[in-house]
């Protein structure tokens, strides 16, 4: 069996920003692939502004049964038509 994504090409033509500055995302199908010289940062000047508690979330992203009860009572709720 052969699946449409599989038989339809890529038709996207790989470009990095920094190095084909002449060529024009809205008039071809470009893919953007960064090279190594000009890939974006991933820490900037705002990162620091910011502050995470970490210990405020749980690592599996559970709720927190007392937080959460009466969101999931209101949610779940049966409600009366006349």
């Amino acid at each position: 069996m052969s699946s449409e994504l599989v038989d339809t090409p890529n038709l996207a033509s790989s470009y990095c920003p920094g190095c084909d500055r002449e060529r024009d995302p809205l008039r071809e199908i470009l893919t953007v692939c960064w090279c190594d010289e000009h890939r974006p940062a991933c820490e900037g000047a705002e990162d620091a502004k910011a502050s995470v508690d970490r210990t405020a979330w749980s690592s599996a992203g559970d709720a927190n049964a007392e937080t959460n009860r009466p969101w999931c009572a209101w949610v779940h709720r049966r409600v009366r038509r006349s």
